[in-house]
């Protein structure tokens, strides 16, 4: 659930960016525009599954050190959609927290 909450978060964060990287018509156009109230409304559907997550009793520990995913998935879709770089440091950073990932929940 956790994993759902934090790709849902990342597509939310990639909408937010591209309407960010948009020219828009005064101030209501750049914060009423479709691609923010969607990134808004997917933003809060992931934190509403995170509760959730936690109602069902998912230890904060562990809820919290999964939804770090996200952060991989921003970097990984940034690359494909926005054709950003994924530079060595990027790269050693991906690494580094699917490892603690792992170590958290398998050590």
């Amino acid at each position: 659930m956790f994993v759902a909450s934090s790709t849902i978060a990342a597509f939310a964060q990639l909408l937010l960016k591209k309407s960010a990287n948009e020219t828009h018509r005064g101030l209501l156009g750049e914060y009423l525009n479709w691609k923010v109230i969607v990134g808004y409304a997917l933003m809060f559907a992931g934190m509403l599954l995170g509760v959730i997550g936690y109602g069902k009793g998912v230890q904060v520990k562990s809820g919290s050190v999964t939804e770090t995913i996200g952060i991989v998935e921003v970097a990984v879709l940034s690359a494909i959609f926005f054709k950003e770089k994924l530079t060595r440091r990027k790269v050693l950073g991906i690494v580094l927290i699917i490892g603690g990932i792992v170590m958290f929940h398998f050590a």
